[in-house]
């Protein structure tokens, strides 16, 4: 509810903009993963790249968003603690056939 008028807020996005959103918020929660799942750690790997690496696709899902990719990709990247705790490192480098 919208407290200044008591009526229902209404989500304002599409289904394909509430489906990117969620893609995008998948991918923030993957940078951030502290786990050692070898899986999991796969999915850090390649949505660091995603969203640090310009990959076009979120480059793409921030236009059809109207956001800026730049300032997007440097929020995530001042507010997300992306690195490899040592088990992670120690996983990535014993399993190096998997992440390859």
């Amino acid at each position: 509810m919208n407290e200044k008028s008591k009526e229902p807020v209404v989500n304002m996005m599409s289904g394909e903009e509430t489906f990117i959103t969620a893609i995008i918020e998948q991918a923030i929660t993957d940078c951030a993963y502290t786990g050692i799942n070898k899986r999991n750690i796969k999915h850090k790997i390649e949505a660091i790249d995603w969203i640090v690496g310009r990959h076009p696709e979120f480059v793409n899902y921030c236009r059809i968003l109207g956001m800026d990719c730049e300032t997007i990709r440097s929020k995530i990247v001042k507010h997300v603690d992306m690195s490899y705790t040592q088990k992670q490192k120690f996983k990535i480098k014993s399993e190096e056939k998997f992440f390859a």
